[in-house]
C-alpha cells in the first residue's frame, strides 16, 4: 500500500512538473507575442509621428514663413510712412520681433524635417542639429565621434537623431544645464553612445514617464539597443549609456 502511494505521489508530481512547464512556456509564448504587438503599435506611432513632422514642417515653411515675411515688408513700409517717433520707435520693434518670428519658423521647421536619408548620413544630421543648437541655444554641446562611423539603415539613424533631440529638449527645458558631452564609440560588433549633461538630473524609476522619455527608450528598444540611465557615473546631471549591435543598425 505504500509503494502504490508512493508511485501515485511520483506520477502526481511529475504531471505537476509537467503542467508547470507548459505553463511557463504558454505565458512566455504569450508575453513574447505581446511584446512584438506592442513594439509594433510603437513603431506604427513613430511613423505616424515622422508622417506629421514631415507635414507640421511644410505647413511652416510654405505658409506661415511667407506670410511673416509678407507682414515684417508691410511693418517696414509703414516705418518708411510713418513721421511720428513714438509710432515709428513701436513699428520699429514689432518688426524686430516679426523678424525673430520668422526665425524661429525656420527653426523649428529645421528641427522637425531633419532626418537621415540617402544623401545624409546619420553624423551628419546630428552635426547640424548641434551646430544650430551651439548657435542660438544658451547651451554648448561637444560631440565625440570616430572617423570610421559606419552607414547605419536610415529608419533607424533618424531614430537615434530624435533619441538625441529629444535629450536635448529635456535638457533645455528642465535640467538648468550649461554644457553636454555626447560620445559616440565603435567596436568591431557594438556602437556606444553616451549622453551626459551637467545639470539636476534624475532617477528614471522616480519620475513620471512623460511622452518625451517614453519616446527615447521605445526607439531605443525597437532599433534592437539597451539603455542604462543614471548609472555608472559619479557626476552630477543626466546620464544615458546606449549599446547596439551593429548588426542591427548597419545597412
Amino acid at each position: 500500500m505504500d509503494s502504490a502511494v508512493f508511485i501515485i505521489l511520483i506520477v502526481v508530481i511529475l504531471l505537476l512538473i509537467i503542467l508547470g512547464i507548459g505553463i511557463y512556456f504558454v505565458i512566455t509564448r504569450l508575453y513574447k507575442q505581446l511584446r512584438k504587438g506592442e513594439a509594433e503599435a510603437i513603431e506604427s506611432i513613430i511613423t505616424s509621428q515622422e508622417r506629421e513632422r514631415t507635414s507640421i514642417s511644410r505647413e511652416v515653411h510654405d505658409n506661415l514663413g511667407p506670410m511673416l515675411s509678407i507682414t515684417q515688408m508691410q511693418i517696414g513700409y509703414l516705418i518708411e510712412q510713418t513721421e511720428a517717433s513714438t509710432q515709428k520707435e513701436l513699428l520699429v520693434k514689432m518688426q524686430k520681433q516679426v523678424q525673430e518670428a520668422i526665425k524661429q519658423c525656420r527653426n523649428i521647421s529645421h528641427m522637425i524635417s531633419s532626418e537621415v536619408n540617402s544623401s545624409k548620413s546619420f553624423h551628419t544630421v546630428l552635426q547640424e542639429q548641434i551646430a544650430f543648437i551651439n548657435e542660438f541655444g544658451n547651451i554648448q554641446i561637444v560631440l565625440t565621434i570616430p572617423n570610421d562611423f559606419p552607414a547605419i539603415d536610415p529608419a533607424k539613424g533618424t531614430s537615434l537623431v530624435r533619441v538625441f533631440q529629444e535629450l536635448l529638449i529635456n535638457t533645455v527645458r528642465h535640467a538648468e544645464a550649461t554644457q553636454v558631452t555626447i560620445q559616440i564609440e565603435k567596436t568591431p560588433d557594438h556602437l556606444f553612445f553616451s549622453y551626459q549633461d551637467n545639470g539636476l538630473g534624475f532617477q528614471l524609476k522616480s519620475i513620471p514617464l512623460g511622452l518625451g522619455i517614453q519616446n527615447i527608450t521605445k526607439r531605443i528598444e525597437i532599433i534592437g539597443g539597451k539603455q542604462l540611465w543614471n548609472e555608472g557615473t559619479n557626476t552630477s546631471g543626466m546620464n544615458l549609456q546606449i549599446m547596439i549591435p551593429l548588426q542591427k543598425i548597419i545597412l
